[in-house]
């Protein structure tokens, strides 16, 4: 019986050193964004937004022009898990995702997910997702600009996901540029390596090109 004893007295040594352990363990913070450096994933790491680049996307933002409307919605999701590297290496970033509702220049409704913005805080199941930061001379967003950041997120078309749209978003505070609301500037291309599967349509419903949108909410 004394053997016995001091066995599980000895197990509980070994959870509680274990679980001590482990309540010890610090995870590392590092930047979003680091002097354009390519973001390495390293385990127990946590990539803030330091900079708050991604926070200030926060909101919704309309552009309209005669018929066209483009209305997006973001938010921010602190500290998203998941297993995002081939060798299932685990680690934590702040990311944005976001919806989105858009009329063409006919004003014909072609996407309108905005009400599923609540749905779910994980980004991978909203239409807009992302939290690539760079510089933005490493986009066609400005040609004077020095030392601004732009933000890189992927846009999904519900019914031709197959198309892979990539959107480059530069903010613009409310005073500056000589315009008193806040605004973000965008630009929407496609990858140029696009699989179109046999049969499906090949033209894109998303206009491509420069959007300026206003803060509403």
């Amino acid at each position: 019986m004394k053997k016995k004893g001091n066995l599980l007295l000895l197990i509980t040594i070994v959870i509680l050193f274990i679980s001590s352990c482990k309540a010890q363990t610090i995870q590392l913070e590092k930047p979003l964004y680091s002097n354009n450096e390519w973001r390495t994933a390293t385990a127990n790491t946590y990539f803030k937004d330091f900079g708050n680049d991604l926070g200030k996307l926060v909101g919704t933002w309309v552009y309209t022009e005669n018929l066209e409307r483009f209305e997006i919605s973001l938010a921010l999701k602190e500290q998203y898990t998941g297993n995002l590297t081939l060798s299932g290496l685990q680690f934590d970033q702040d990311m944005l995702y976001g919806e989105y509702k858009y009329n063409n220049e006919q004003g014909e409704e072609l996407v309108n997910s905005l009400g599923e913005l609540q749905s779910s805080t994980d980004p991978y199941e909203h239409l807009i997702k992302g939290n690539y930061i760079t510089n933005i001379n490493n986009t066609e967003l400005c040609e004077t600009c020095t030392n601004e950041l732009a933000v890189k997120l992927h846009i999904d078309d519900p019914q031709r996901d197959y198309i892979p749209y990539r959107m480059y978003i530069q903010h613009i505070p409310a005073n500056s540029q000589g315009n008193p609301m806040e605004q973000i500037r965008l630009v929407i291309r496609i990858n140029d390596m696009t699989i179109v599967p046999e049969g499906e349509p090949t033209d894109t419903r998303i206009r491509l090109g420069f959007y300026t949108l206003n803060k509403v909410e």
